[in-house]
């Protein structure tokens, strides 16, 4: 399919960002002189995830950004061989925050978006004035996570699995993707949310994305970042950014709770957006709004972060 089929009207502007030899869509809203968000979605969606969220965000006194990953969406898409790592992903969006002339941003990822903002602030922790990570980890404690409490996360297990398999083995039996997004999403939402108009559309929405041309060989890659080996610098590395974990109140959650206050030098605060489970900001948009607003709102970036230069 063509990358048009994910550039949606709004109230929101799309643009393209030109970072590190690439060029990454963004879709912004809000007042450019106003602290920077940067929203990342995760290895089964894009920018759209976020459409409802953008200019809610950016009413509260933010220019929001949501990125497409390079390989997704309407970003470029370069050879597989070319920056498919954790360490590229991070760069990526540290050279967006840049190129839109800001110091520092506050960074909102969900799934393996989060695992990008994990790494952002742990490889660029002066351009993370705060960090939001939605039903997410570092890989190096979501990895450890998994070894040691395996029937707590087989869905995550699953995953990283057969993220290392060849592509061309997926297509091998017909439908196997579609049923794969579909039960991803299933059981990342709520049966209410499932239940709901708001569904299929999103289903459908995550489908046509995946069959952009050469968007699948970067779909696979971002599903392995998610328990990705890193440098052994970045193992016991500290975040020192304000950090907001957005989980559902579930065992396995739970279990990582510890792991990520561990790994972040700073304030950690934990909330549940109401009626969601780990995509909030398809469940409840409003509700993550506020959450995020809020806890931006109590633990502001200094004076001299996150504005424009």
């Amino acid at each position: 399919m063509s990358p048009s089929v994910v550039e949606l009207d709004g109230p929101f502007t799309h643009e393209l960002v030109h970072t590190r030899g690439v060029r990454l869509h963004a879709t912004a809203a809000g007042d450019p002189g106003d602290p920077l968000v940067v929203l990342l979605h995760g290895a089964f969606s894009g920018w759209f995830d976020f459409r409802e969220v953008i200019a809610p965000l950016a009413a509260r006194g933010f220019h929001v950004v949501a990125v497409d990953a390079r390989g997704y969406g309407l970003s470029d898409k370069p050879p597989a061989t070319a920056g498919g790592d954790l360490r590229t992903a991070a760069g990526d969006i540290a050279g967006v925050i840049r190129s839109l002339g800001y110091d520092s941003a506050v960074v909102v990822g969900s799934d393996t978006g989060g695992t990008v903002a994990w790494a952002l602030a742990t490889k660029y922790p002066e351009l993370v004035a705060s960090l939001v990570s939605v039903s997410s980890a570092h890989p190096v404690d979501l990895r450890r996570a998994i070894a040691a409490r395996p029937w707590n996360y087989p869905w995550l297990g699953t995953r990283a699995l057969l993220s290392r398999l060849p592509l061309p083995l997926f297509h091998l039996v017909p439908g196997l993707v579609a049923a794969a997004y579909r039960r991803q999403l299933q059981l990342n939402t709520t049966a209410d949310f499932s239940r709901s108009p708001a569904f299929a559309p999103t289903l459908q929405l995550r489908l046509r994305s995946a069959q952009i041309s050469n968007a699948q060989q970067a779909i696979l890659r971002t599903n392995r970042m998610l328990t990705a080996t890193v440098s052994a610098r970045w193992l016991h590395a500290k975040v020192t950014a304000p950090t907001l974990l957005v989980q559902p109140p579930q065992r396995d959650w739970r279990q990582l709770t510890q792991r990520s206050r561990d790994r972040v030098d700073a304030v950690v605060e934990i909330s549940h957006v109401s009626g969601t489970r780990n995509l909030p900001h398809l469940e409840n948009p409003a509700g993550f709004v506020d959450v995020i607003a809020d806890f931006v709102e109590r633990h502001p970036a200094p004076a001299s972060a996150g504005r424009p230069r």
